[in-house]
């Protein structure tokens, strides 16, 4: 016999094994390093023969064609799928499911569908634009019985409301019979309850029902008390009466209110203002010429004072008054009788006790000279 050698991958000779049946034993792991034709004996243990991949070829594409029926084919797994109805799913394999995105950020993305914590799916409607929109892009709202107030807003064609033209009409006569009559309710609330028209007589006047029962409120019989606080009389003492201090106020400083003041015969005790007021004239005038002060009006004055002086010294200075300020008398108990020094005349004419309104003095020159007349007039 001859020994067979063979030269292994590091190039040493090594003999080539048969094993006790004298078949070749190979080893298929170390044959990377090329493509070793090998006659494989079909009933080899444990290794994959020609005959053994043509069947499992055959078995995949039956599958792949559906021509076997699944379940014939998972027996196996029978004991890992389990299946129930209750609603923890305790029993039985639970499943996630997914839905792919369409369109938009992550098209083609596989997520898992959610639920709400009451097991509701989470939708979002996305056919419905959000917020506020035309009727046909808004999504329909239910309003609920336990609903909060919703505040809405709508707008009515004035066409559309011709229909209660003949239901309200408008009026402004005292008995309203061209307007719609409108009743004012209040509610009632004790036994029974509930609304009642307000009532007036029929002079238009409201009616109202004074409850004399009602706390604090005072009655006839509550106001007993006060008869010996507040009396009654018609003397002029007032000695059986309720006395009452009127009070002016005082706008000056010190403000505040102070009791008006009357004298022993009861008279009310008043103040003139003593505030003065002055005015001046310069009258110069040609010959044969009038020079008229200013009207004084003594409305709320009751003292006068004129003085001043004059270049005629020959013709007297008249004082006259009026109630008018129109028609004017002479005071000729007030007439200067002019007493030249040198070439003036100084004067002066008080008036106490003013009983006319308006006031003046006038001076004529009969002797054709021009003068001046110069007066001063006073009052307070």
């Amino acid at each position: 016999m001859s020994l067979v050698l063979a030269k292994n991958p590091s190039n040493e000779l090594k003999e080539i094994n048969l094993d006790n049946a004298g078949n070749l034993k190979v080893d298929l792991a170390s044959s990377s390093h090329g493509t070793m034709d090998v006659d494989v004996v079909g009933n080899s243990v444990g290794l994959a023969t020609e005959t053994k991949q043509d069947t499992m070829i055959t078995d995949l594409g039956d599958i792949l064609n559906e021509t076997i029926p699944i379940n014939a084919q998972t027996f196996s797994i029978d004991s890992k799928i389990t299946s129930g109805n209750d609603f923890t799913l305790t029993e039985a394999q639970q499943v996630l499911v997914y839905g792919e995105v369409q369109s938009g950020p992550g098209t083609g993305e596989l997520h898992p569908i959610h639920i709400t914590n009451a097991g509701d799916v989470e939708v979002e409607i996305a056919d419905f634009k959000k917020g506020q929109e035309l009727m046909a892009d808004s999504f329909p709202v239910v309003i609920a019985s336990d609903q909060s107030t919703i505040n809405t807003s709508d707008s009515v064609a004035q066409a559309s409301l011709s229909s209660i033209d003949t239901k309200l009409s408008v009026g402004d006569d005292d008995t309203l019979t061209e307007a719609l009559q409108t009743c004012i309710y209040g509610r009632k609330d004790a036994t029974p309850s509930g609304l009642r028209a307000i009532k007036a007589d029929d002079q238009g006047r409201l009616m109202v029902d004074i409850d004399t029962d009602g706390v604090g409120l005072a009655t006839e019989a509550t106001l007993s008390d006060l008869n010996t606080k507040i009396t009654s009389g018609e003397d002029d003492e007032l000695t059986t009466a309720q006395q009452v201090l009127m009070y002016g106020r005082k706008d000056t400083s010190p403000t505040g209110l102070y009791a008006l003041k009357v004298n022993a015969n009861g008279a009310l005790h008043t103040i003139l203002s003593s505030t003065s007021n002055n005015t001046l004239d310069t009258l110069a005038t040609l010959a044969n010429g009038t020079a008229t002060s200013t009207t004084i009006d003594m409305n709320s004055f009751n003292k006068l004072t004129f003085f001043g002086s004059s270049t005629n010294a020959s013709d007297p200075i008249i004082v006259e008054v009026s109630a008018d300020n129109a028609t004017w008398y002479e005071a000729s108990e007030y007439f200067v009788n002019t007493n030249p020094v040198g070439a003036n005349v100084n004067y002066s004419v008080n008036i106490p006790n003013v009983a006319g309104r308006y006031w003046r003095l006038k001076q004529t020159d009969t002797l054709t000279t021009a003068f001046t007349l110069i007066v001063n007039a006073s009052r307070k």
